[in-house]
């Protein structure tokens, strides 16, 4: 029924087709617009949390073992080599993971991850830990929430980037 009508209205007003296309055409330009604008602040964060990842990146040591590891990891310098007088360090994995590493007296080592999803991620820590090992696992968190955010700028960038794309092709089109 509706496509009767529709049918008859392009049949009997020409020039309702042509005004709806229009309003979609200039829909889909604010869209592109917005999308531009939206695209270029994700550009910046993504600068942004670039050049702090940098800085924070130079206060630690970056460890991997090419044999044995497929993903490498950032100390503080006070951990890196040699573990064996800890029993207990904060690492962040490269691709961001923040984890706390026990060692048991037998030397074998236990990983937990800590989540950074919320602003507060002291309670998911063990408890009696002194000033100095809650810094340094506070560093180690503003290391690993900077290189996540860094990674969602860059993911909001490419879907941005191809959202641009695909409304300038589509005004292209018409």
């Amino acid at each position: 029924m509706l496509l009767l009508w529709m049918l008859y209205a392009c049949g009997k007003h020409p020039s309702a087709v042509e005004q709806r296309k229009e309003e979609i055409r200039r829909n889909d330009s604010l869209e592109l617009v917005q999308t531009r604008i939206d695209l270029a602040a994700a550009d910046s964060m993504a600068t942004f949390k670039a050049f702090e990842l940098e800085d924070l990146e130079k206060q630690f040591v970056f460890e991997k073992q090419e044999k044995y590891q497929t993903m490498g990891y950032y100390v503080l310098p006070s951990y890196a080599g040699s573990k064996a007088k800890f029993s207990f360090f904060p690492e962040v994995e490269e691709g961001g993971k923040l984890f706390f590493v026990t060692i048991d007296k037998t030397r074998q080592y236990s990983f937990t991850e800590i989540s950074l999803d919320g602003d507060d991620y002291t309670p998911q820590l063990p408890q009696g830990l002194s000033e100095a090992m809650k810094r340094d696992i506070a560093q180690c968190y503003s290391l690993a929430k900077t290189m996540q955010d860094l990674q969602t700028a860059q993911k909001q960038q490419e879907k941005l980037a191809l959202k641009v794309k695909f409304f300038e092709k589509k005004l292209e089109d018409d």
